[in-house]
């Protein structure tokens, strides 16, 4: 249909079969690339091996980078030979810690392109609401304390060759949520300074893996003039890692639907408010339906509670679309959050296996 928007999705695995579903939704057309196009059959959809390939009729509007971490920057960098204005969602981690001034020549090549990294918790309606909750009730009371918790058990995904990381390990899975939360509920400057810490074995407890490089990290940091700041994760699930086992503040009271975990809490004066993402149960264990997130607030033995219902995912697309195909630019990719995983990663890589990967699990490429 002449005037409709035309988005390609490079790349048509989990994530991009996602996109796919998700911009069918907002009515725009979509075109498929992926090395298996072949095998693809979908109906009334444009599909090819390589962008190259790709019919130049009808233009594109915008790419949306879905290939795995690994293939992110030759795939940019082969959009924009044959689009140098090219509109670029990227799924996030953007590329390898050790690619980073490598992509900066690249989109410095490029100055008519934009480009904007897919994090769907970074303008998500649940933080923002607990932001303002937080100035409504204890306004003048600062931050002293930040804790965000991740879990999901990859094993599955895992053994079945999705999602397997094997350059940032349990960095390259959640930490980039939990660090977009931190930088929606700490102060910039605090934020900054957290980002410019420098890891080690003082401050992170990690669960090496020699062939997932690490399956589990508790990072605590003590950031001058504000507080402590924990980020825990785990890809094994939340009773499988007891090398890192799962700190107190984030153990479930009850039972949960759902064995994922994704939770914010900060400690201000009196006050604690807890964050949880979706997936939320009631206290018997019931689910609440997808997309419903809940805040909690424990202030002198009272509590008060708010459910927001949003789609982070279908919110950071639809927000991601409107600033790349706007008259404006959007701000320059900051690669500081990569770069921490990075370093994360490495600190992984440095400490000494503590167990190895089972059976079931595929072998290290």
């Amino acid at each position: 249909m002449p005037g409709r928007t035309h988005v390609c999705v490079v790349g048509y695995g989990v994530a991009g079969r996602l996109h796919h579903r998700l911009l069918e939704s907002l009515g725009v057309t979509v075109s498929v690339v992926d090395a298996a196009a072949r095998s693809l059959r979908r109906p009334g959809v444009r599909i090819a091996e390589s962008v190259a390939e790709l019919p130049a009729e009808p233009a594109v509007d915008l790419w949306s980078v879905c290939t795995p971490t690994a293939d992110h920057l030759p795939t940019v960098a082969a959009v924009l030979a044959r689009d140098p204005a090219a509109r670029l969602l990227v799924e996030k981690p953007v590329c390898g810690s050790w690619e980073v001034p490598a992509f900066g020549a690249l989109l410095r090549e490029y100055p008519r392109a934009r480009m904007v990294v897919m994090n769907q918790y970074q303008h998500a309606q649940a933080p923002a609401l607990l932001k303002t909750v937080k100035q409504d009730v204890a306004r003048h009371d600062p931050v002293s304390a930040v804790r965000i918790a991740f879990v999901k058990d990859r094993r599955a995904d895992i053994a079945a060759g999705r999602f397997v990381d094997r350059d940032y390990g349990v960095f390259g899975y959640e930490w980039l949520h939990m660090l977009a939360l931190l930088g929606t509920v700490l102060p910039r400057e605090s934020f900054r300074s957290y980002l410019r810490t420098a890891p080690g074995p003082d401050t992170v407890r990690v669960a090496p893996d020699p062939g997932l490089i690490s399956t589990a990290a508790h990072d605590t940091v003590a950031l001058d003039g504000f507080g402590a700041v924990e980020l825990y994760s785990s890809i094994v699930g939340p009773d499988s890692e007891p090398w890192v086992p799962v700190p107190g503040w984030a153990a479930r009271p009850g039972p949960a639907a759902d064995d994922r975990l994704r939770l914010v809490q900060l400690d201000a004066g009196p006050a604690r408010f807890t964050l949880e993402l979706d997936p939320v149960s009631l206290p018997r264990g019931t689910a609440l339906p997808r997309n419903t997130h809940r805040l909690t607030v424990d202030l002198r033995g009272r509590r008060q509670e708010w459910l927001v219902h949003d789609s982070p995912l279908e919110n950071a697309l639809r927000r991601a679309m409107t600033t790349l195909l706007a008259d404006t630019s959007p701000p320059e990719y900051d690669f500081a959050p990569v770069r921490r995983i990075g370093q994360l990663a490495e600190l992984a890589r440095s400490a000494e296996p503590v167990h190895s990967v089972p059976a079931d699990l595929p072998s290290p490429l």
